[in-house]
């Protein structure tokens, strides 16, 4: 019986070079890294001069009236310059974006009146970064805005802090260097250990890798999506940190599913976004059935990091932990009450939104962690705050779920 999946292989050449691309002058889905040189179009090398742009005239637009023009040309800036794990949602979800006037650069945007979330950092070159911290800060100014720019790296952080911004710890991102990664030692115990079961429970996983199989599956997708929402305190991923998720609109991203051989029923799936010009992929949306067997997504974590690991991919990301650490690094420009609100986050309120309990199987892949940071100009006040909570959604929890979990969560203690 055939489910529209295909097992996995490593691709030769000449199957990569067959596959169709998905838009020009960019690699297939899977392509091995060291052979994306014969993939590409050849482009000239670009240098970009001092810039300065009008803060008073910048204007965001909204993702649902982009052409596909438009948004082929956001697709290719977020695959090329995206460095966080959030920097490709401005493809998959909704909101709204900022472009500069040369359109050479964009940044996903989340309005709430006049505050300005941009999740997922500054899409553009380096030599561009300066010119845009600068115009951002610029707009703020001129147009009495508040302006947030999250999941900011240490690489850059010192950009916004020689402009002026407020620079707050956010969390920390987990992250998995592939380069030497073989699971041995007793530090992987745990992941052989579900690996194994799995497997004896016949799991097997497999990427989904064209369109029609992405529609044969789409409804048994979004009921394990659904299925999986509905015992948590938010019916809906929290925007901001997740993207959402459509199997009919997945762009560049790769979906991989866990399937039962003897029943052929869909036991979970993990849908990875592009970093980095491909050299990396977030593990951003991953959802598994109430009933399938113990151990569901860490097999299908170490499944896909092997098949990505075995296509040249340098690093897999897991994704931003909020509040991870934030007591820990403090700066000058820090505001205090940013830092104790996400610190309450993450210590105090786990039966809302589960960090720690995300930060705990996490860990279970021993991943380094890299520090991510909120940017904010001109400063952090507690409405601000609040329109942070709104954007993300913190204020519709479901109320039977905040009683059932917090009943669960006095009961036992997640390690930090």
């Amino acid at each position: 019986m055939s489910y529209g999946v295909k097992p996995f292989v490593v691709r030769s050449k000449l199957d990569l070079v067959s596959m169709s691309t998905p838009l020009t002058g960019t690699p297939p889905l899977g392509t091995p890294l060291t052979e994306t040189s014969v993939l590409q179009d050849p482009s000239p090398s670009m240098d970009f001069p001092s810039r300065s742009w009008p803060g008073d005239e910048a204007k965001i637009r909204c993702r649902s009236q982009l052409t596909e023009c438009d948004r082929s040309h956001i697709d290719q800036l977020a695959y090329k310059w995206g460095t966080a794990p959030e920097s490709y949602d401005i493809v998959i979800s909704e909101g709204s974006f900022l472009e500069t006037p040369g359109r050479d650069a964009v940044l996903s945007v989340l309005p709430n009146g006049r505050y300005w979330h941009m999740p997922g950092g500054i899409l553009a070159p380096d030599e561009l970064k300066p010119a845009i911290v600068s115009w951002l800060k610029e707009i703020a100014e001129r147009q009495k805005r508040t302006v947030a720019v999250y999941s900011v790296g240490d690489e850059e952080v010192s950009l916004f802090r020689e402009a002026g911004y407020e620079v707050n710890k956010f969390g920390e991102e987990p992250y998995l260097p592939l380069g030497d990664l073989t699971w041995k030692g007793k530090d992987y115990e745990w992941i052989r250990r579900q690996t194994n079961y799995c497997r004896r429970q016949g799991l097997e996983v497999s990427e989904s890798l064209d369109p029609d199989s992405h529609r044969e599956m789409g409804d048994e997708l979004v009921e394990i999506l659904n299925e999986d929402l509905r015992r948590r305190t938010y019916a809906r991923p929290l925007k901001l940190l997740v993207g959402d998720f459509d199997p009919h609109a997945l762009h560049r991203r790769r979906l991989f599913v866990a399937r039962s051989q003897e029943t052929g029923r869909l036991e979970g799936f993990l849908a990875c976004s592009p970093m980095k010009n491909g050299t990396a992929w977030s593990f951003e949306t991953f959802r598994k059935r109430s009933d399938s067997p113990r151990g569901t997504m860490a097999f299908l974590f170490r499944e896909v990091v092997d098949q990505l690991q075995a296509e040249g991919v340098q690093e897999v990301s897991l994704c931003l932990v909020p509040g991870k650490g934030v007591n820990r690094e403090t700066a000058p420009e820090a505001h205090w009450l940013v830092r104790s609100s996400l610190d309450l986050w993450y210590t105090r309120l786990n039966f809302l939104f589960n960090t720690r309990g995300q930060n705990y199987f996490k860990s279970r892949f021993r991943p380094q962690f890299r520090n991510r940071y909120v940017c904010v100009t001109p400063k952090s006040t507690c409405v601000s705050i609040l329109s942070f909570l709104n954007t993300v959604g913190a204020f519709t929890p479901h109320l039977g779920n905040i009683a059932r979990n917090l009943w669960h969560h006095c009961d036992r203690h997640v390690p930090d």
